[in-house]
């Protein structure tokens, strides 16, 4: 089969189907898409809300419980304790299928009238970790969000095998990390971005295997380097304690001097790993055969996938989230642990086969357009069947689908193969991961036919500014987790808790100035995003397809170059 050049239904621009596309919907029995993969990208972000966090209370049990659902929401939530209970399943809310309405709008009254779980994890594999969103088989975390088999972490996001380490983003198998973007068994290293196999390592970026270096960049193998200068152990040494990097005032000074440095030195055309083979897109590892990826760890002939931050994945299309032994996931959202053929579906974990139009299926198998159901088979809007009914009445729907589809208030049409309409999702576009990663205006937003909502941040009463906080860990008194501190860029009121300080003591780090929001937005605007560019090797001029858009000011070297030089 050629490649076709369609239409997208939603932006109107052109996109691309190729041959090896059409083999992959064959292979699942679905249709070509309508939308180009970025606006697919961006429907299945507006579905996740993994940062935006508030308290609500519980609508089983009244307690006051962590949620992506503010109050004002009229959404039924549950506490994850309330939701995991095995009192309930979701067959109650059954609904029979009426074949002269639209199907997916019989789908939107079960996503309106059936609890939902205030926070998404994996709640039966977690361990004091309640304020966190976004887990699985983790211990002793707080405020971390997109984690995976992590142990006392911190304020973190897109984890996997972290331990002991804080205000991180996508860390994975390493310990006592602090301020770091993009690493990979590390041990000790702070402030610095994409650094695997490091010890010791501080203000660095793109190195690897490097041992005691402040301040470097593009280095292998190097030990006692500051700045990218070579220096004795005893110097090193003697340098070290000269920047003194226990103060807070010290700390900003070195900052400022090693981001400036890194201006300085090629980016590489994307970040990734050496272990991988023919793929494309940014922040991949050990992954091969595998195209326009976003954070993908062990993918194998997938495409157009994000969030992969647990291997494997396998055999995917338009996928984001999360692997952990995935295999023919289409169209869908944070599907893993062990699933498979899977489409057109969110939250559906773990060990879920076959399902279609689901979300929140936990365990399910042979399921079609069910919300908020627990390990069942063979249901179709939370309706249990035997499978000879069951096949029929999917067969009949599908049918319907494509006679009678859904059409949203924009006019677009949801027949058969298409994701959930951007009306059926809880979570308001500013509100949702995709304003994380497209930020988009309120009129924007309105007029693509997403939902918005505004809201004021709380307002703490604060007890000491931050200013006024002590330069080194050393001076940090006990009382400290008794303060609300103004943040010093926002201004808004933050504290420090007890396990957050434990680790910062052990770490010889001082408490942070700034709130955890302001934090993760900073370490947010350092990484690069989910679009891919045409532009110019800084070296070669050879045509390159990056992360780094032509106006940005980095210098970038396709991959050769930067081989040649740096490897």
């Amino acid at each position: 089969m050629e490649k076709e050049i369609k239409n997208c239904q939603n932006c109107k621009k052109d996109f691309v189907i190729e041959p090896n596309d059409f083999n992959f919907y064959e292979k699942m029995k679905v249709p070509s898409p309508t939308w180009c993969p970025e606006c697919r990208m961006i429907r299945r972000f507006s579905f996740q809300n993994t940062w935006n966090i508030c308290w609500r209370n519980c609508d089983k049990c009244g307690e006051k419980t962590f949620s992506m659902f503010l109050p004002e929401q009229r959404i039924m939530a549950y506490c994850q304790k309330c939701w995991w209970k095995d009192d309930w399943d979701g067959t109650e809310y059954a609904m029979d299928y009426d074949s002269s309405r639209p199907f997916l709008e019989q789908v939107k009254e079960l996503f309106d009238k059936t609890p939902h779980t205030a926070s998404t994890s994996l709640y039966t594999s977690l361990k004091n970790s309640d304020y966190s969103n976004a887990l699985a088989w983790c211990k002793d975390c707080y405020m971390v969000f997109w984690a995976d088999y992590c142990d006392n972490v911190y304020y973190s996001s897109l984890l996997n095998g972290l331990k002991y380490s804080s205000d991180c983003i996508r860390g994975y198998d390493s310990e006592l990390c602090y301020e770091s973007i993009g690493f990979t068994k590390n041990y000790k290293t702070f402030f610095s971005d994409e650094c695997d196999t490091c010890v010791d390592v501080w203000f660095s970026r793109n190195c690897y295997s490097c041992t005691n270096c402040i301040g470097c960049v593009n280095l292998r193998g190097a030990t006692n380097y500051i700045f990218n200068i070579k220096y004795s152990k005893e110097e090193y040494e003697k340098k070290v304690k000269e920047f003194n990097l226990g103060s807070w005032k010290n700390l900003q000074k070195v900052k400022k001097e090693a981001y400036d440095f890194w201006r300085t030195k090629p980016y590489r055309e994307y970040n990734g790993h050496s272990l991988n083979l023919n793929v494309t897109g940014e922040h991949i590892y050990t992954s091969k055969n595998s195209k326009e990826m976003y954070i993908a760890n062990g993918a194998e002939n997938c495409k157009y996938c994000q969030f992969i931050t647990v291997p494997t994945a396998k055999d995917c299309i338009d996928y984001s989230g999360w692997g952990n032994n995935a295999e023919n996931i289409y169209e869908s959202t944070v599907v893993g642990e062990n699933s498979s053929s899977v489409c057109f579906s969110g939250e559906c974990w773990p060990d879920s086969l076959n399902l279609q139009y689901c979300y929140y299926n936990i365990a399910g198998k042979n399921n079609f357009g069910c919300v908020n159901l627990k390990r069942k088979s063979y249901c179709i809007l939370n309706k249990q069947y035997t499978k000879e009914p069951f096949d029929k009445f999917r067969t009949q729907i599908i049918a319907d689908m494509d006679k009678n589809p859904y059409i949203d208030k924009t006019g677009r049409v949801y027949k058969y193969g298409e994701f959930f309409p951007l009306e059926f999702s809880m979570f308001p576009y500013n509100r949702s991961n995709a304003m994380r990663f497209f930020p988009k205006t309120k009129d924007q937003v309105l007029k693509e036919g997403y939902n918005w909502i505004d809201t004021e941040d709380v307002i703490y009463k604060i007890s000491k500014t931050a200013d006024s906080l002590p330069d080194k860990i050393v001076d940090t008194k006990e009382e400290i987790l008794n303060e609300v501190i103004g943040c010093e860029n926002c201004g808004n009121g933050y504290r420090i808790v007890q396990g957050e300080l434990n680790l910062l003591r052990k770490m010889n780090l001082p408490v942070p100035h700034e709130c955890p929001k302001c934090r993760e937005n900073r370490r947010f605007d350092r990484m690069t995003k989910p679009k891919l560019y045409n532009r110019k090797c800084d070296k070669c001029d050879n045509v390159i397809y990056t992360p780094y858009a032509p106006d940005r000011p980095e210098i970038v070297y396709c991959v050769k170059c930067y081989q040649q030089e740096f490897s």
